[in-house]
């Protein structure tokens, strides 16, 4: 059956994306900028709905709806594999999770001064979200880089998306928007945003009798950012029902309670500027995973 609203979705993005490289040098350009951050952090939130079998039963169809690579930094293969290894791992566990933030006890006492540095401000949602896009690029090439000496697959994904890149910067080089504004607005700004969302997704747990699932929170946005993450915010009932249309998770978190499940663990949080006033500058966590002395490989 096909998920209409998120074809939806996928044709009011191409629309406004092209309506913008194309046409946008009639509007001030920090407002481009601003629009295509905007539309860069929901393109990868429709990535992640096409990764989770949305909006028809054809994975083929389904990526050539968000496959081609715009955000510029990893092939959409890769962070299909890496974000489904996630949601079947040990969440949070550096050693087995590989969208965690946290670092082993081991990690932490290797580390050099100026790496404990970055680690502690990579906690802190000013440093995620300067640090954030840079950080996201270097992940996907540092863990692939290994992966491509032994898995033909991985060779031929980087080799597609380097050749898919290179048209993409060439068409928005040839079209009347500046490639700065593009690289700022739709790579930068739209990863930034996507680093805001996972900021305080996922909180690990040092207590061993809570489940696995209670290390995912719960944040309650208005219409802006529940549309531009497809209520990936609200991650808990994403957690528990991976499945699930982005339309219906509110209705899911209400069945599920999912805001009192976790309010004492991952937490529950009213809206991204509750998050902003706690965490601007303050770590949201320790980099080291409190059960790192009990996780060693």
């Amino acid at each position: 059956m096909t998920d209409w609203p998120t074809v939806g979705a996928i044709i009011a993005f191409w629309v406004s994306l092209c309506s913008l490289v194309f046409a946008g040098s009639r509007l001030p350009l920090p407002l481009v900028v601003a629009a295509l951050g905007v539309l860069g952090g929901f393109y990868m939130s429709l990535q992640h709905e096409v990764i989770h079998g949305h909006p028809t039963r054809s994975r083929e169809l389904n990526r050539a709806m968000v496959g081609i690579p715009l955000g510029l930094v990893q092939p959409f293969s890769q962070y299909r594999e890496t974000h489904l290894a996630h949601h079947n791992s040990d969440l949070t566990n550096p050693l087995d999770d590989p969208e965690s933030f946290y670092v082993s006890a081991e990690t932490w006492e290797r580390a050099g001064r100026l790496y404990r540095l970055f680690l502690t401000a990579n906690r802190t949602l000013a440093g995620r979200v300067a640090m954030g896009p840079f950080l996201m690029a270097w992940r996907s090439v540092s863990t692939d880089i290994p992966l491509a000496a032994r898995r033909p697959d991985v060779r031929i994904a980087w080799l597609t998306h380097l050749v898919g890149s290179a048209v993409v910067l060439t068409l928005v080089y040839e079209s009347p928007l500046p490639i700065w504004a593009y690289l700022a607005g739709f790579v930068f700004i739209g990863s930034a945003l996507t680093s805001l969302r996972s900021f305080v997704e996922h909180k690990a747990q040092a207590d061993e009798a809570r489940p696995a699932a209670h290390r995912s929170a719960v944040v309650r946005s208005g219409w802006f950012f529940g549309l531009l993450f497809l209520n990936n915010n609200l991650h808990y009932t994403h957690h528990q029902l991976p499945g699930a249309a982005w339309y219906r998770l509110p209705e899911l978190t209400d069945v599920l309670d999912s805001g009192s499940v976790v309010a004492d663990s991952a937490g529950t949080y009213d809206g991204y500027g509750a998050i902003v006033r706690r965490y601007l500058f303050r770590p949201f966590d320790q980099p080291v995973h409190p059960m790192s002395s009990r996780i060693r490989a």
